[in-house]
């Protein structure tokens, strides 16, 4: 009877992993391209002209975004600052697709220029940061993940108390 046990959880750990890993793979192929998009990384004069391409082809956005906390040059005296913003003239949606909507779309959270969540409400806990300065970016980007063109980007930087 033990062995079965042992054996069943085994069988069930290995098709966790199985499950986690094909998300995994779905979940990069899906936001990878996009990700790379937000990035604007550079490769030489054919990837600047394919990303001035693809740029030209980016829809627009009515939508206004606000960073209401933390208020630039605010002390916070959390680990864990939770993010608050308000959405104007647009709404957040949590499917992905290429059949972009200008007013369509969810949020980007990168803290320090690190990408530390895609956001799909208004409200978000950051994870843990060290005592001192941070930049925090709030974008929000279509549903493919990529930017709209001009970017609905802004900033705040915080200080965590010590």
């Amino acid at each position: 009877m033990v062995q079965h046990r042992s054996r069943t959880t085994v069988a069930r750990r290995r098709c966790r992993l199985a499950r986690a890993t094909v998300l995994s793979a779905a979940f990069l192929l899906a936001v990878v391209p996009g990700l790379a998009a937000c990035s604007g990384g550079g490769g030489g004069p054919a990837a600047a002209a394919s990303t001035t391409a693809a740029a030209a082809e980016r829809p627009s956005s009515p939508a206004k975004l606000t960073i209401v906390a933390p208020r630039n040059g605010q002390t916070v005296h959390q680990a864990r600052p939770e993010v608050r913003l308000e959405l104007a003239g647009a709404k957040i949606v949590s499917r992905t697709t290429t059949n972009i909507q200008g007013d369509e779309g969810h949020i980007h959270l990168l803290v320090d220029g690190k990408l530390v969540a895609m956001n799909y409400g208004l409200r978000q806990r950051l994870p843990e940061l060290p005592p001192g300065q941070h930049v925090l970016q709030v974008e929000f980007v279509a549903a493919d993940h990529a930017p709209f063109e001009p970017r609905i980007l802004t900033q705040a930087a915080f200080d965590i108390a010590r």
